[in-house]
């Protein structure tokens, strides 16, 4: 699924970064015990990320 219009590619270079991370710092590395457990822990990550992760960018 693409995030950006049509004729545009670069508009996906952030969210296909953000997918990289999440997939790389924290699916790969977590067993979930069930679907709601996956939902709980994955919007507790994004919202880690999004509020507390050490950004070396701004």
């Amino acid at each position: 699924h693409s995030y950006s219009k049509q004729g545009y590619p670069y508009d996906n270079s952030q969210i296909e970064a953000f997918h990289s991370l999440l997939k790389r710092e924290f699916v790969f590395q977590t067993h979930f015990s069930s679907f709601e457990d996956l939902i709980l822990r994955t919007s507790n990550y994004i919202n880690w990320f999004n509020t507390e992760r050490i950004r070396t960018s701004v």
